[in-house]
Protein backbone atom coordinates (compact mmCIF):
# COMPACT_ATOMS: atom_id res chain seq x y z
CA UNK A 1 0.00 0.00 0.00
CA UNK A 2 1.59 3.26 -1.15
CA UNK A 3 0.19 6.41 0.48
CA UNK A 4 0.06 9.85 -1.10
CA UNK A 5 -0.32 13.07 0.94
CA UNK A 6 -2.34 16.21 0.12
CA UNK A 7 -1.69 18.97 2.61
CA UNK A 8 0.32 21.90 3.85
CA UNK A 9 3.96 22.16 2.82
CA UNK A 10 5.24 21.19 6.28
CA UNK A 11 3.16 18.01 6.35
CA UNK A 12 4.16 16.97 2.83
CA UNK A 13 7.84 17.63 3.60
CA UNK A 14 7.58 15.58 6.79
CA UNK A 15 6.13 12.62 4.94
CA UNK A 16 8.76 13.04 2.21
CA UNK A 17 11.42 12.35 4.86
CA UNK A 18 10.12 8.79 5.08
CA UNK A 19 9.67 8.39 1.33
CA UNK A 20 6.01 9.26 0.89
CA UNK A 21 5.19 11.54 -2.01
CA UNK A 22 2.65 14.35 -1.83
CA UNK A 23 1.30 17.62 -3.16
CA UNK A 24 0.61 21.01 -1.63
CA UNK A 25 -2.52 22.49 -3.22
CA UNK A 26 -3.01 26.22 -2.63
CA UNK A 27 -6.67 26.41 -3.63
CA UNK A 28 -9.72 24.30 -4.47
CA UNK A 29 -8.84 23.86 -8.15
CA UNK A 30 -5.34 22.59 -7.37
CA UNK A 31 -6.72 20.30 -4.67
CA UNK A 32 -9.22 18.79 -7.12
CA UNK A 33 -6.49 18.33 -9.74
CA UNK A 34 -4.15 16.66 -7.23
CA UNK A 35 -6.96 14.43 -5.91
CA UNK A 36 -7.81 13.27 -9.43
CA UNK A 37 -4.14 12.70 -10.24
CA UNK A 38 -3.57 10.65 -7.08
CA UNK A 39 -6.68 8.54 -7.69
CA UNK A 40 -5.66 7.89 -11.32
CA UNK A 41 -2.34 6.33 -10.32
CA UNK A 42 -2.77 2.62 -9.73
CA UNK A 43 0.12 2.54 -7.25
CA UNK A 44 -1.61 4.97 -4.87
CA UNK A 45 -3.64 2.78 -2.53
CA UNK A 46 -4.22 5.31 0.26
CA UNK A 47 -4.64 9.06 0.20
CA UNK A 48 -3.84 11.10 3.32
CA UNK A 49 -5.48 14.54 3.30
CA UNK A 50 -4.98 17.23 5.92
CA UNK A 51 -8.04 18.88 7.47
CA UNK A 52 -7.48 22.22 5.77
CA UNK A 53 -7.30 20.65 2.29
CA UNK A 54 -10.22 18.35 3.09
CA UNK A 55 -12.34 21.41 3.91
CA UNK A 56 -11.73 22.66 0.36
CA UNK A 57 -12.90 19.45 -1.34
CA UNK A 58 -15.09 17.63 1.20
CA UNK A 59 -17.87 16.61 -1.28
CA UNK A 60 -15.32 15.18 -3.69
CA UNK A 61 -13.62 13.26 -0.88
CA UNK A 62 -16.97 11.76 0.10
CA UNK A 63 -17.66 10.74 -3.51
CA UNK A 64 -14.17 9.23 -3.90
CA UNK A 65 -14.58 7.27 -0.67
CA UNK A 66 -17.97 5.97 -1.78
CA UNK A 67 -16.30 5.03 -5.07
CA UNK A 68 -13.85 2.76 -3.26
CA UNK A 69 -10.85 5.01 -2.64
CA UNK A 70 -9.14 4.79 0.74
CA UNK A 71 -8.89 8.34 2.05
CA UNK A 72 -7.89 9.30 5.58
CA UNK A 73 -8.20 12.87 6.87
CA UNK A 74 -5.29 13.74 9.15
CA UNK A 75 -4.53 16.79 11.30
CA UNK A 76 -2.41 19.44 9.68
CA UNK A 77 0.07 21.93 11.05
CA UNK A 78 -2.54 24.66 11.43
CA UNK A 79 -6.04 23.95 12.67
CA UNK A 80 -8.56 23.86 9.84
CA UNK A 81 -11.10 25.76 11.89
CA UNK A 82 -11.15 27.37 15.28
CA UNK A 83 -11.32 24.91 18.13
CA UNK A 84 -14.97 24.12 18.68
CA UNK A 85 -16.23 24.56 22.19
CA UNK A 86 -18.41 21.85 23.59
CA UNK A 87 -22.12 22.58 23.79
CA UNK A 88 -22.13 22.99 27.58
CA UNK A 89 -19.40 25.65 27.48
CA UNK A 90 -21.23 27.53 24.71
CA UNK A 91 -24.49 27.46 26.69
CA UNK A 92 -22.81 28.71 29.86
CA UNK A 93 -21.08 31.51 27.93
CA UNK A 94 -24.37 32.52 26.30
CA UNK A 95 -25.99 32.71 29.73
CA UNK A 96 -23.06 34.69 31.12
CA UNK A 97 -22.11 32.03 33.64
CA UNK A 98 -18.42 31.60 34.40
CA UNK A 99 -17.24 28.55 36.35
Amino acid sequence: MTPFVLGEEEVVLGFALIGIRGATPANREEALRDLASARAQASQAMLLVTESVADLIRPEIRDATLGGSVIQIIPGVRPARAAAEDSQAMLLAALGIKL
